[in-house]
């Protein structure tokens, strides 16, 4: 059984549960169907009941037909009406007939001389089926009367006799012999029906009876064949499987060094082919087990020793990895305060010789273009070099964790618009066109003034740096309401970046490769440093780029950074 699944009901009252319900849904479909044929053979014996008597009312009607001249002439020959003919007679039978017992039986038609005559309901149907050509004589069925009492009813259709015309044919309209107007008949013409009425309670009785005794009979026979397949499970199959699990429970309490006995207590006469093969298993799969367990313990022990001797080994090493650790960031550390001390002293040196500079560059005439192109150059490389221990400076505080969050609101159009004036020297110098783009619907974000313009001064210089003469070089942001995100995209027809080289791009002091030191210099850290700042200030930076076609940097940063510091702060203002 699957784990977790478990259940506290025995395999054989499920068996027998099922089989119950089996045998229910067998019992309700015999119910239903012994009803029906019991029910069938009550109607077919009632009808033929019925049959039987309309031939003797039939009889009695032809037989005083035939002999109405016998009854109304006198031996000499001579007419004399007695008044009895087959009406009379018909009914005059059926009121003896039914003068002891329920049955009723009667003459009846559409028009009937006798008012008493008249059809009910049922005939009326009855003769109406008789007279609609289709042919039918007979009409039956159960029916309810004014009591609600069930009774069979049976209507057979009356056809005009040569021995009707005397008193029902032609001329229609003249007195018969009885005192009554001729209807006008022929032969073959329906003169009326024999209706007959037969109770049903005696008939249903005996066929509830005849329910009632094979429902028993076949609930017996079910509850036996319950008792025997729940004797026949007993013996097969969980008695047996009780031994086996009455064995497995001494496995699990027995110690390893008393092997598991295979049970013996099942009777050879109840023993099937499935049960043998169950217990052969067991037996190989004890004997199995009696062998595990009799080396289980030394093994254990060894296992122990080594899995001690193993975690002596993983203590040593984990002691010399905290070492090891120690060690790496005392000299990380060391390497980080050296970069900022080395740069922080640069940084002065190099300020006062751009400022000399500016100063000479004032002082020199335009017709002295030699001194003013060195100057130049002087301002040029003393700038990269000012950037890069810039980029140093910062890259030392971020990793020493120093680095903090100065959050308020900036507008990108100003950091965009320094950001533009600073780079433009630049730019005119390698004659590239410098050109930015703000959306009008970019708002005031919550972020660092400082860290926002330094990546962006990065990615710009980055972008003039690696495009060649001539080229162009584009800033453009916009706002994406659905993420409420600042975008800051730029665009370059630079050098552009080889698709393998892109990932490494971000990392400190990586670039393409040592030609492109050569030829571009940096140190690698401008990229880098975007990323820092960009994570610290909760947005991504991403690089496309085609190699030979140019590059697009996108910066993508929140428009309201939340930091636990300024958190708390706005707690403790409220």
């Amino acid at each position: 059984m699957v784990a977790g699944r478990k259940t506290n009901i025995s395999m054989k009252t499920k068996i027998i549960g099922m089989l119950s319900v089996v045998l229910l849904v067998l019992l309700a479909v015999d119910i239903v169907w012994t009803y029906e044929s019991q029910k069938e053979a009550t109607e077919s014996m009632l009808l033929e009941e019925s049959k039987v008597l309309v031939k003797e009312m039939d009889a009695v009607w032809d037989f005083i037909s035939i002999n109405q001249d016998t009854i109304n002439y006198t031996l000499d020959g001579e007419y004399e009406y007695k008044g009895l003919h087959c009406a009379i007679a018909g009914k005059s039978v059926a009121a003896f007939f039914s003068k002891d017992n329920d049955y009723k039986i009667r003459f009846t038609n559409t028009e009937p001389r006798n008012r008493h005559n008249a059809p009910d309901e049922y005939e009326r149907a009855a003769l109406g089926e008789f007279a609609d050509g289709s042919g039918t004589e007979e009409y039956y069925g159960f029916d309810e009367t004014e009591d609600g009492e069930t009774v069979f009813r049976y209507v057979s259709a009356m056809k005009v006799t040569e021995h009707c015309i005397e008193c029902h044919g032609k001329p229609k309209g003249e007195i018969d012999p009885t005192g009554y107007a001729k209807e006008g008949w022929e032969t073959g013409d329906l003169a009326g029906a024999v209706s007959v009425v037969i109770p049903t309670e005696m008939p249903f009785e005996s066929m509830r009876a005849a329910v009632v005794n094979n429902v028993l009979f076949f609930l017996g026979i079910m509850l036996a064949m319950a008792a025997i397949i729940y004797v026949v499970l007993t013996r097969l199959v969980t008695n047996p499987l009780e031994s086996l699990q009455r064995s497995f429970a001494k496995m699990s309490d027995g110690s390893p060094s008393e092997p598991p006995e295979v049970p013996e207590d099942v009777n050879p006469v109840y023993s099937t082919r499935e049960i043998d093969e169950l217990f052969g298993r067991f037996d190989a799969m004890a004997t199995s087990l009696s062998s595990l367990y009799a080396n289980l313990e030394s093994e254990v022990d060894e296992r122990t020793m080594q899995l001690s001797e193993a975690n002596e080994e993983l203590e040593r090493q984990r002691a010399h990895v905290e070492e090891v650790n120690d060690k790496l960031k005392r000299e990380n550390q060391y390497k980080s305060d050296f970069l900022a001390i080395v740069s922080h002293e640069l940084r002065t040196p190099l300020t006062s010789i751009l400022a000399f500079t500016d100063l000479m560059a004032d002082n020199v005439s335009s017709e002295n273009a030699l001194v003013r192109k060195q100057l130049e150059e002087i301002d040029k490389n003393g700038r990269i070099l000012l950037e890069m221990v810039d980029n140093v400076l910062e890259t030392a505080r971020i990793q020493a964790g120093s680095e903090k969050l100065n959050l308020e609101l900036v507008d990108i159009n100003d950091v965009v618009g320094m950001v533009e004036a600073s780079s433009e020297s630049l730019a005119v110098k390698k004659s590239i066109a410098l050109s930015t783009r703000v959306a009008p619907d970019v708002p005031l974000i919550v972020s660092d003034w400082e860290k926002v313009r330094r990546i962006l001064v990065n990615l710009v210089s980055n972008a003039i740096k690696f495009t060649p003469e001539n080229g162009s070089v584009e800033v453009r942001v916009r706002y994406n309401e659905g993420e409420n995100t600042v975008v800051v995209e730029v665009i370059d027809d630079g050098i552009g970046i080889p698709a393998d080289k892109q990932d490494l791009i971000f990392e400190r002091f990586e670039q393409e490769n040592m030609s492109t030191v050569r030829r571009y210099g940096g140190s690698g850290l401008g990229l880098s440093l975007v990323k820092d700042l960009t994570d610290m200030l909760g947005g991504a930076v991403s690089v496309e780029s085609v190699l030979g076609e140019g590059s697009t940097f996108s910066v993508v940063l929140p428009a309201e950074l939340h930091t636990e510091e300024n958190d708390d702060e706005d707690n403790a203002d409220r």
